[in-house]
């Protein structure tokens, strides 16, 4: 009997050593999940619109208690790949149809779209014509050189009336990616194209050799221009597939954080603040 009572009493101090390290290992756990969500959300973003409005997110009120360490984006980094290998958690400053060419182009990668947020219309823009009408012949124009906003580029110059192109964008099995100036089928004034990369377009503006130059939204903003003023033609936003969104990995989409800000990005509020702050440069998609 004593024998007895002495390995009850064993089993009973292991299961009950067990049973305090199983609740430790929870309770660590749980610490570092809240550990975790405490973290800063590291976000690398586009200065205008995109950082200013996750700051007015935050000023707002709109964020909680989640926090946003906002890196501006720089011409000389991927904010994908930065995103798709963790050394960033979100990005904010591109529209679906890149984000999907740009998976295309990352086989493995795994980026999703998390938040819906604006459209900037693209514009063509020129500092030596003043109007469509005065487009020289043989005229050089500057378009974005990566592929799906220089499919974008096009289709704003066909709805200018400057060229035809021989593709239909109501086509849903149309791959913007594959459109490019070969898809001109009508140049009356025999147009020539010079692809720059997005950030240095409205520089080109100065170029001599350039007449015009479709100049992205959130570029021609940061270098001075209004859009819904100074674009001889410009985009609009009824039926825009090129609305900007917030990115982040498919492991990251239920994120707490991201799913705040996410909702932030898309509130009412925020869409007023872009009609009342960007006058028609920048349109909201949620409201």
């Amino acid at each position: 009997m004593r024998i007895r009572t002495l390995l009850a009493s064993a089993l009973a101090a292991t299961l009950l050593t067990g049973l305090a390290a199983c609740g430790s290992g929870g309770a660590d756990a749980g610490s570092t999940a809240s550990a975790e969500a405490s973290k800063p959300l590291r976000v690398m973003a586009d200065v205008i619109p995109h950082a200013e409005l996750i700051k007015e997110a935050e000023s707002l009120g709109l964020l909680g208690d989640v926090k946003v360490d906002i890196t501006e984006i720089s011409a000389s980094v991927d904010a994908n790949q930065l995103v798709n290998e963790g050394d960033l958690d979100a990005n904010f400053f591109q529209h679906v149809p890149y984000l999907d060419d740009w998976n295309v182009n990352h086989p493995g990668s795994d980026l999703v779209a998390v938040a819906t947020v604006h459209v900037e219309p693209l514009g063509l823009y020129s500092k030596k014509v003043t109007s469509l009408a005065e487009v020289p012949q043989d005229a050089v124009i500057a378009i974005p050189a990566d592929a799906t906003n220089q499919a974008r580029a096009l289709f704003l110059l066909e709805d200018a009336g400057l060229l035809k192109l021989n593709v239909d964008r109501s086509d849903p099995k149309l791959d913007y990616s594959q459109i490019t100036p070969a898809n001109v089928s009508d140049n009356p004034k025999k147009i020539t194209f010079v692809e720059i990369d997005r950030p240095q377009l409205a520089a080109s503006l100065d170029d001599p050799k350039v007449n015009l130059s479709v100049v992205n939204g959130n570029y021609a903003l940061e270098a001075g221009l209004i859009p819904s003023e100074d674009a001889l033609v410009l985009e609009t936003a009824e039926g825009n597939p090129y609305a900007n969104v917030l990115v982040v990995k498919e492991t990251m989409k239920d994120d707490p954080r991201v799913l705040t800000l996410a909702k932030a990005l898309e509130s009412p509020e925020l869409a007023k603040y872009i009609l009342d702050t960007y006058q028609g440069s920048v349109l909201p998609v949620n409201g």
